[in-house]
Parts: structure tokens; sequence; C-alpha cells
């Protein structure tokens, strides 16, 4: 065992503490005062570490920091994270310890990623851990809305570096996140014409059926691209049970581990401009690009699970269906390794919790890519 795993190791209780500290302060998403408190508080604390610079970029829903450390140094490694969570009670978060596993909101998604960014520059200022490369931290106030006000900033002070590290919460069995799904958004609205359901039916053009038969047809245009997903998740229509409905809105979205069937299935949808005389608005976007296995990120895979086997530990790649800010900015050319959080479970529910023991391996693993990246 390395000296700097066995310095993780000895890290066990101060990152309890640390993390039960992070999990106490409430951080939900949209609290812009709760989030700037927090912020103040990590500030604080990678204050002592000495940066050689540090900024914070305002935001309508919480601020931005950005830490540097070790600018002499011409290769950059970034560690993103975001400090927002999803509210899962009105009440304050509390950290709770049961048989190893904390349990708290925040501490999966993803609290215990900022703790590693501490504890690796605690390893560097107490000699543990020799770094050589420029280091940019940067925590994010928004991801959990899906980083409207903070995507650009993000990709601005990341596009230089030679790789991003994102400790988003690992898969179940620890594997790290090499795909995640695009999600397409798809808004519809459909102008029908109304007339009295039971005196003059034929009059009238019903925009809810349109809509019905829409639903089937964009159903067969996604089975034929295969592996994606469509969730007509939002129907609205109609104004009285004895009216043929004049309008109807549809608001859905599609998810693909491919950006270019995400692309393909936009474009056979806009071509789509009426449905039994019912004319169509339609309006496509992509909200988040797919995170796609790209020769950038599998080198960064490969060098993790190198450093995996090293220490026996099983390292293997996971899929996901939801997005991160990691995926933009691959999309955007910038090498991503995604998903390197502690183990746990329960993101986004009352029952969030890591592993402890889990720790000393997470911080050795991050400590090490940013070595060897």
């Amino acid at each position: 065992m390395s000296e700097l795993f066995k310095f993780f190791l000895n890290q066990r209780e101060e990152f309890i503490s640390l993390i039960s500290e992070y999990v106490n302060f409430r951080s939900y998403n949209g609290e812009k005062d709760n989030i700037n408190r927090f912020i103040d508080h990590l500030q604080n604390s990678f204050q002592m570490f000495r940066p050689d610079s540090m900024e914070r970029k305002m935001t309508p829903v919480g601020d931005i920091l950005i830490v540097d450390y070790f600018t002499q140094f011409s290769e950059k490694i970034v560690l993103l994270a975001h400090v927002d969570t999803v509210k899962v009670s009105d009440e304050n978060p509390y950290a709770e310890i049961k048989d190893n596993v904390l349990y708290g909101n925040g501490a999966y998604d993803m609290k215990s990623g900022i703790a590693l960014f501490y504890f690796i520059l605690k390893a560097v200022f107490q000699g543990a851990f020799n770094i050589k490369k420029s280091l940019r931290i940067i925590l994010n106030s928004d991801e959990e809305s899906g980083s409207k006000y903070s995507k650009e900033t993000i990709y601005e002070f990341s596009k230089d570096a030679k790789a991003v590290l994102i400790p988003e919460p690992s898969c179940k069995d620890g594997g790290v996140k090499v795909k995640r799904k695009a999600i397409g958004g798809i808004k519809i609205e459909i102008e029908g014409k109304a007339a009295h359901s039971g005196i003059e039916p034929e009059k009238g053009i019903d925009a809810n059926r349109a809509l019905a038969k829409l639903i089937l047809k964009i159903d067969d245009i996604v089975k034929r691209e295969g592996e994606l997903i469509f969730n007509p998740g939002l129907i609205e229509g109609g104004v009285r049970t004895n009216v043929v409905s004049p309008f109807s809105i549809l608001k859905a979205e599609v998810r693909s581990f491919s950006n270019d069937k995400i692309e393909k299935v936009f474009s056979e949808i806009n071509e789509i401009k009426d449905v039994d005389r019912a004319k169509l608005k339609i309006k496509t976007s992509l909200e988040h690009p797919a995170l796609e296995y790209n020769n950038k990120n599998k080198r960064l895979y490969n060098i993790a699970r190198k450093i995996a086997d090293e220490v026996n530990y099983n390292l293997p790649e996971c899929f996901s269906g939801g997005a991160s800010d990691g995926s933009s900015l691959s999309y955007n050319g910038v090498p991503v390794l995604d998903g390197l959080g502690i183990k746990g479970d329960g993101a986004h529910s009352l029952n969030e919790h890591i592993y402890i023991d889990d720790f000393p391996f997470r911080a050795y693993l991050l400590a090490s890519l940013i070595e060897r990246a």
C-alpha cells in the first residue's frame, strides 16, 4: 500500500466530520442565499491551502466558486463539482451515521465529492502528495436544474484543461460513468378549430385527436432509430367537454446515448407539418448532449482502471440515463471522466447515503488521476 493511500486511510474520522458539516448546510437548488452561505464556508475552507487565485461569479441562483492552485505549471487539471442539492424535505438536512453508512441530503450527490477535493489539497500541504500540475476547482450552484446560469462559465474555465475530473455519484457497483444519455426537449403546439361536439362536430378540427396520433407517429420515428426513449410527459388541450378541441400542447423529451440519433429524430419530427388538418408549431432543442465514450474520455478511464488494479479495486465502466456538466464539456471537446464519487445510493431521496469505507480509495484514485492524466 502506498504512503498516499495510508494518508487517506488515516483521515477517516476527519472525513466523517467534514462531510457531516457539509451535509448540514442547507443548499437546496434555487435557494440562492443558502447556497451562497455554503459557498462562503467552502471559500474559507479552501483559503487555508493558500490558493493562487479565488474568484466568485454571481448568478441569479447562487455563486460559482473558482479556485486556482499551482499555476506555475502549464498542464491544468480541473476538479468540478456542484454545491446545490435536490430538495426532498421541508426540514433542514442533517447527517446521520449508521453502521459505517452516512445518510443525508447531498452526501452522495455530491458534497462528498467536494470533501475529496479538500483532502487532496490537505495531502499536498502535509507532504503526502507532490503535485506538478496546475489545479483548478470549480463549484457550480445550479447543476440540479440544468446549469442554465453556469454552463458557459464552466466551459470557459475548463476548455484548456488536460482533464476534467468529476466526482458525481459512482454507480452502485462503484463504476465510473463513461456514458450519459443526451436529453432532447420537444414542444409542439397544435392548432385545431373549435366546433360544438354535439351539433356540428364535422366543422371542427380536433387538436386533441391530432395530438394522440402525433404521439404514435413520434413513437414510430423513435423505434426506427432504436436505443432511444421518448416520453410524452406533459399534455394540455381542449376548452370544454362539448367543444371540439381548438388547441393542444405536447411537452416531451427523447433520450439517447448518441447525439447523432437525437439530431436525426429531431430532423424527422420537424418535417411533420400537420396531422388531420391540424397545424403544428414544433420546437426541438438539445438540452443536454450525450456523454459519449470517445478516445479522450476512454484514455482517462484506462488510467483510472490501472490505478484501481494496482490497489486491487474493481472499477467497471457504467452508463447513466441522467446528465451532468461533464456531458456538455465532453460534447465541446474537453476530456472528461465522470462518476468518480464515493459509493452510495439514494440520490435525490430521503434515503441518500454514502459508504464511509470507500473514502480512502476514492481520494487516492482522484489524486492519482491528477498526477497521471
